[in-house]
C-alpha cells in the first residue's frame, strides 16, 4: 500500500510539473514576439544580381518573409518608407503597391517617396496599404485634412501592440513647391504624446513608432517622447547592426532593399532585445515569389511597348 501510494504521488508530480512547464512554456511564447523591419527600398522592383552594392528586389524579398514568418513567432511586418522610386514612375508605383499588398505588411510609414508622383497620386493610393503617419495634414481646396491613420493597435495570439507613425518636416527640404505648397507637416514630438497618451488609455502597454525621419533626428526625437518601446526608422538608409539594448531601441535596415531586418523582442513590464539580425534576399541561391515575378514581367512589358511606340512616333 505504502509503495502505491509513493507512486501515486510521483505521478501527480510529473503530471503537475508537466502542467506548469507547458503553463511557462506557452506564457513565454505569448511574451515573445518577432518584428521584421524593411526601408528604403528606392523603387528597387526585380533582383539586380549585382556582386557589389547588390540590392534585394521584391522579387526576392517576399519569398524570404513567407520564410521568416514560417520560421518565427508572432511575426509583426513593418515598412518604414521610400519604397517608391526617387524620381516619380506612375506605373512602377502602381505595380509596388500591389507587390507590397501581396507580401501582408502590417503597418507602413509613409516616405517623402511616396509623394513623388504628386499628391493627387498619393491620395489615389493612399488606402490601398497600412499607411500610418499622425502629423501630415494635405491640402484639399481651402481645408486641410489628414491622409492616413495616426496609429493603428495590431494583436497576434493576444499580444496587442499600438504603432504610431511619424515623418520629419525635413524630409521634404527639396521638393518643388506644387507638392510641398499642399503639405502641412505637424510637430512630431507633440503629435505623438497624444497619441502615445490615446494608445495608453486604451489599455495597450507597449509602443512602437514608424519613423520617417533618419538616424539623427530619431535619436534627438526620443528625448522629447513619453513613453516608447521601439524606433523603426528610415530617409536616412542607416544600416543599425548593433542597436543601443537601453530602451527604447532604434533599429534600421540600410538602403535599396538589400536586407531585411529581423529583431527578436521579450515583452514583459519593458521590452527587451533578445536578438537582432539581418537576412541577404539577394543571395544567389534565393528563390523567387511567382506571383511578383509575374507583376515585374509584366511590368516590364508595358514599358518596352511604351518606348516602342515612341521609337516609331
Amino acid at each position: 500500500m505504502e509503495s502505491q501510494s509513493i507512486i501515486r504521488k510521483i505521478f501527480l508530480f510529473c503530471v503537475l510539473t508537466l502542467i506548469i512547464a507547458a503553463y511557462t512554456m506557452n506564457t513565454f511564447s505569448q511574451e515573445r514576439i518577432t518584428v521584421v523591419y524593411t526601408n528604403s527600398l528606392n523603387g528597387h522592383f526585380d533582383d539586380c544580381h549585382c556582386k557589389e552594392n547588390p540590392n534585394g528586389g521584391l522579387v526576392t524579398r517576399a519569398e524570404e518573409i513567407k520564410n521568416i514568418k514560417s520560421s518565427f513567432q508572432n511575426v509583426f511586418l513593418f515598412e518604414t518608407g521610400d519604397f517608391l522610386a526617387p524620381e516619380s514612375d506612375e506605373l512602377l508605383a502602381g505595380y509596388l503597391i500591389k507587390a507590397y499588398k501581396h507580401m501582408g505588411y502590417d503597418s507602413i510609414a509613409v516616405g517623402d517617396q511616396e509623394f513623388r508622383g504628386g499628391i493627387e497620386s498619393t491620395v489615389k493610393y493612399s488606402r490601398e496599404l497600412p499607411f500610418v503617419c499622425n502629423n501630415i495634414l494635405i491640402k484639399n481646396g481651402n481645408e486641410w485634412k489628414p491622409l492616413f491613420n495616426r496609429f493603428q493597435i495590431l494583436e497576434k495570439n493576444n499580444i496587442k501592440i499600438g504603432v504610431i507613425g511619424t515623418i520629419s518636416k525635413t524630409a521634404f527640404k527639396y521638393y518643388p513647391e506644387k507638392i510641398t505648397k499642399r503639405i502641412k507637416v505637424l510637430d512630431q514630438a507633440k503629435e505623438i504624446n497624444a497619441d502615445i497618451d490615446a494608445l495608453k488609455n486604451n489599455r495597450i502597454k507597449h509602443i512602437f513608432l514608424l519613423s520617417h525621419s533618419g538616424y539623427e533626428e530619431d535619436i534627438v526625437l526620443v528625448t522629447k517622447l513619453k513613453s516608447i518601446d521601439l524606433i523603426i526608422g528610415g530617409h536616412s538608409q542607416t544600416l543599425i547592426n548593433k542597436p543601443d539594448k537601453n530602451n527604447p531601441l532604434i533599429v534600421q535596415a540600410g538602403a535599396d532593399g538589400a536586407r531585411i531586418g529581423i529583431l527578436e523582442l521579450s515583452l514583459n513590464s519593458s521590452v527587451k532585445m533578445i536578438r537582432n539580425s539581418f537576412r541577404l534576399p539577394h543571395l544567389p541561391l534565393s528563390k523567387e515569389d511567382p506571383f511578383i515575378r509575374n507583376l515585374i514581367d509584366e511590368y516590364t512589358y508595358k514599358v518596352k511597348e511604351y518606348y516602342k511606340k515612341l521609337k516609331f512616333k
